[in-house]
């Protein structure tokens, strides 16, 4: 098996405001969005604005990094707790919500994160809907 590694430039959204952002989760691609100017400029500028920043299992860690809303409740993938320095108030619930910021703790709690996303954008119902259609039960 051969694995491909690619190198994006992050241009969309450098000056755009979306109702969300969020990253997927992993050590390397958190480690990345973490050393990345232009994803904290966009969390950072998103945040400023209240609108929705997401992140789960690994990337939390970004948040820490670029200073993003310290002293708030926050859940990452347990093993990384250590990385965020204290400097939030850490969860063990599978998703937490503190005003803007949607954190999660990893693969397990992608569900229950991207529900939660969902009711936050479109409101109980549609997630209702959604779930229900999913056949998914908590």
């Amino acid at each position: 098996k051969q694995w491909y590694q690619r190198r994006v430039a992050i241009t969309a959204g450098e000056n755009e405001l979306f109702d969300l952002v969020f990253v997927p989760g992993g050590l390397k691609a958190a480690e990345s969005f973490a050393a990345s100017k232009a994803v904290g400029d966009i969390y950072t500028r998103h945040n400023n604005q209240n609108k929705l920043i997401a992140c789960i299992c690994a990337t939390p860690i970004l948040l820490n990094e670029h200073k993003i809303n310290h002293g708030r409740q926050i859940t990452c993938y347990p093993a990384l707790a250590v990385r965020l320095d204290g400097n939030y108030k850490y969860s063990n619930d599978s998703v937490v919500v503190d005003g803007n910021m949607v954190t999660s703790r990893g693969p397990g709690t992608a569900f229950d994160y991207g529900l939660t996303l969902l009711e936050l954008l479109q409101g109980k119902e549609t997630k209702d809907e959604v779930a229900k259609a999913m056949l998914y039960t908590s």
